[in-house]
């Protein structure tokens, strides 16, 4: 029962009805008998230093963030740590006391869930979709994994470029291409992966975020969109004999480290995994 004492959490992204953070949450802190709860909050790009000024005034215990707001979010806070700092990507905010500080469970969430469902990436050739925050992340995450070269596609070749240097400067073999160049359909089709770190498919009718017909068999694809399960790049790769994976092993990772930051408490798998599963 919510009361004067209840902690609220929630989720800030725009669009956000889509999301399966709140059953996560929710029935965590009822597996673990707290006074908690979390909602969504739907905030649109011009208003997202509103959203954190009223986190501050209403003692909004935690915050997950989603797209569009990772990047864009840092200014308003007073201070991002570990991968968050180095990415300049944020997915998670604390209230502490009215000081705010960000994190990044994205690596975590995405380098477990591979684990989780077999994907081996050390060694393999990987193309990741996507130069924003969330593509920061799976840079990251591929990194750390030992991914023999990753190659970022990008509708903005500069950002595709910017995010490979930075990678690069850490050690990644990390490149930016394009699929108009030849060397970009070559590794396309020698690639292992491809992850779809875009919001394409997000949104009904949005379509799949590359040609679907350069797809085969010998690829695993993975989209980060949970919603739906199975997005138009994801069918469309199943249909050619690709293995597919979406994103809600990455979701319920990700929430399970950042229920840890917000409370000191580590929510047990299954119960996220199933409440994310029935909602």
């Amino acid at each position: 029962m919510i009361d004067g004492r209840t902690e609220i959490y929630g989720v800030i992204g725009h669009p956000i009805a889509h999301t399966s953070s709140p059953a996560l949450h929710n029935a965590a802190f009822g597996a673990e008998g707290m006074n908690a709860s979390y909602a969504a909050f739907d905030v649109a790009p011009e208003s997202l230093g509103e959203a954190i000024s009223g986190m501050r005034a209403l003692n909004i215990r935690g915050l997950n963030v989603t797209v569009p707001h990772k990047e864009k979010i840092i200014r308003y806070l007073d201070g991002v740590v570990g991968e968050a700092a180095l990415l300049r990507s944020v997915n998670v905010v604390d209230n502490k006391g009215g000081r705010l500080t960000g994190y990044n469970t994205d690596v975590e969430g995405f380098k477990r869930s591979l684990e989780h469902a077999g994907v081996n990436v050390a060694g393999e050739k990987i193309v990741v979709l996507g130069a924003g925050g969330a593509a920061r992340s799976v840079v990251r995450a591929l990194e750390l994994g030992g991914a023999g070269e990753i190659a970022v596609v990008n509708r903005t070749h500069e950002k595709a470029e910017s995010l490979a240097a930075e990678s690069a400067a850490r050690g990644g073999r990390t490149k930016a291409v394009s699929f108009s160049s030849q060397d970009g359909y070559n590794i396309l089709r020698d690639c292992a992966i491809i992850v779809n770190a875009t919001s394409v498919g997000l949104r009904p009718g949005d379509g799949a975020p590359l040609d679907t017909e350069m797809l085969n068999g010998g690829h695993t694809l993975v989209d980060l969109i949970y919603k739906p399960p199975l997005s138009e790049f994801l069918a469309a790769g199943a249909a050619r004999g690709a293995r597919t994976l979406n994103g809600f092993g990455m979701l319920v990772f990700q929430a399970m480290e950042a229920f840890r930051i917000w409370t000191g408490r580590t929510p047990r798998m299954d119960v996220m995994w199933d409440a994310g599963t029935e909602g």
